[in-house]
């Protein structure tokens, strides 16, 4: 838990940039399927380098960040489908 305060505070910015984009292009499905995308990814990466740093990433680690990541962006694809 070397510098955990300064990666929590990089996932924040993240979730909350991605969160105020997503409403800021309200009514544009596929501007907010690719917001989602993006912070999806971003904290998959986030994750994975988090882990990294402090030493105990493993594979498991990995599979859970792109499960997660992957479940978010099949959730908004399949919500904002007509």
């Amino acid at each position: 838990m070397k510098s955990s305060w300064f990666h929590f505070l990089i996932l924040i910015i993240i979730l909350v940039l991605g969160t105020a984009t997503f409403f800021m292009v309200r009514g544009n499905p596929t501007a907010q399927l690719a917001t989602g995308i993006i912070v999806s990814v971003a904290y998959m990466i986030w994750g994975v380098l988090h882990h990294a740093i402090d030493g105990d990433l493993h594979l498991k680690i990995v599979i859970e960040y792109v499960l997660v990541g992957t479940i978010a962006i099949l959730f908004l694809y399949f919500m904002m489908r007509p």
